[in-house]
């Protein structure tokens, strides 16, 4: 027992000895208010005291990044894009023995498809932010992170973390997972993924996924960027139209592996393209060259070839049922089809801006406060009504 403890109950049993007696027929009540005034003092001096001893001797617990509350992490690296983007790295301010991303006793993604969420504290907002899948070599076991930011107008989040340089503390909350994308693909084989901007992170987490599942997997990655400095180190003078004013006439160019020049970004989409080689093609179309992603463009790669089962009823593989889904979505969805039936669908998938996102596969829903997948419409929708066969062959979903 410590001595500020000892002394305590001390005087409070000599109090005891000399104060309390056998009461008088009659003085029950006053001796009652005399020990309710004296014993307050004596309790609240135990309690303090047993409270800082405790906060003092208590070991301190490591912060892991976790879904429910935010954990600090330091910007080490700033690799600026344009003037209004920027690959930024980040390392967890304390290092435990595991990270909730990646698979028990190894360095790889638990995870398909994930991101964490970035408050930011002058208003008190947070917002999602995917990781870029690591390169082969990179650390993944102490916590590094890496994302792509752009800046936009009016945007809170983007245009704080944009002003944030080395050094300064940020804070994280996650990792929240998304579709279960090889759940989806299933028996299947093909993924065209049509990335607007920053929309092009989720779709290299998509492809590296899905291209170390099978040597028999192929991923298409369509990107479309408003400059072309987002790819390469050239003049950046564009326009100033929206990147998803669809008015342009020229073709999109197919990224190599040598890429001249190449930015951050092309520098990582190139050592992907090293790496997987033709079972990764990467078309990139530039809003300054007026080049777009044509309906002829997406025809051309969704082939519908008539092996897909139906899907009907399975929350993995019926297209009605993802009206009112979620991107974000629990591991461990089961796949309700026949086995016999080989399930799977090939996947197109669209990520980017609203505007970007509602041109090519029609406008996500809000339903009681969460937005959903809503309708395929757009120009994938087109596709489909031209040829039913695709809406059997290919799932579209929307992040």
């Amino acid at each position: 027992m410590t001595a500020p403890f000892r002394n305590i109950l001390q005087a409070s049993r000599g109090w005891t000895r000399k104060h309390i007696k056998t009461p008088r027929q009659g003085n029950h009540t006053a001796h009652t208010n005399k020990l309710a005034r004296a014993f307050p003092p004596v309790l609240i001096a135990v309690g303090v005291i047993g409270t800082a001893t405790y906060y003092a001797l208590a070991p301190t617990r490591y912060k892991a990044l976790n879904s429910d509350t935010f954990t600090p992490y330091t910007i080490t690296s700033r690799e600026p894009i344009s003037p209004t983007s920027v690959i930024f790295t980040i390392s967890p301010q304390q290092h435990g023995p595991s990270l909730p991303y990646l698979l028990p006793g190894s360095t790889a993604w638990r995870y398909p498809l994930w991101s964490v969420e970035f408050k930011q504290p002058e208003v008190q907002i947070a917002r999602h932010y995917t990781p870029l899948p690591p390169a082969d070599g990179d650390k993944t076991q102490d916590g590094t992170l890496s994302f792509y930011i752009r800046a936009v107008g009016g945007g809170e989040m983007s245009n704080y973390l944009n002003r944030q340089g080395v050094g300064c503390h940020v804070h994280l909350r996650g990792p929240h997972t998304g579709l279960d994308i090889l759940g989806r693909l299933g028996g299947r084989n093909k993924v065209v993924f049509l990335a607007g901007g920053t929309g092009v992170v989720p779709g290299m987490q998509v492809a590296k996924a899905v291209l170390e599942r099978d040597a028999t997997s192929t991923v298409k990655l369509l990107w479309a960027v408003r400059r072309r400095g987002e790819l390469q180190r050239r003049r950046d003078d564009g326009g100033k139209r929206p990147w998803w004013d669809f008015g342009g006439n020229a073709a999109p160019t197919e990224l190599t592996a040598d890429v001249e020049e190449p930015s951050a970004m092309g520098k990582r989409l190139a050592r992907m393209k090293a790496t997987y080689g033709e079972r990764l093609v990467i078309l990139v179309a530039v809003d300054e060259e007026r080049t777009r992603f044509t309906e002829g463009d997406l025809r051309h790669v969704l082939r519908a070839d008539g092996r897909a089962p139906p899907g009907l009823g399975c929350r993995l593989h019926d297209q009605r049922l993802h009206t009112r889904a979620s991107e974000f979505e629990a591991p461990g969805t089961e796949c309700q089809c026949s086995p016999a039936d080989d399930p799977g669908k090939n996947l197109l998938v669209v990520s980017g801006p609203e505007g970007f996102i509602a041109h090519y596969a029609g406008d996500k829903m809000w339903l009681d406060g969460t937005l959903t997948q809503g309708s395929v419409g757009g120009v994938a929708g087109e596709l489909q009504r031209k040829d039913p066969s695709l809406a059997n062959d290919w799932l579209v979903l929307k992040l």
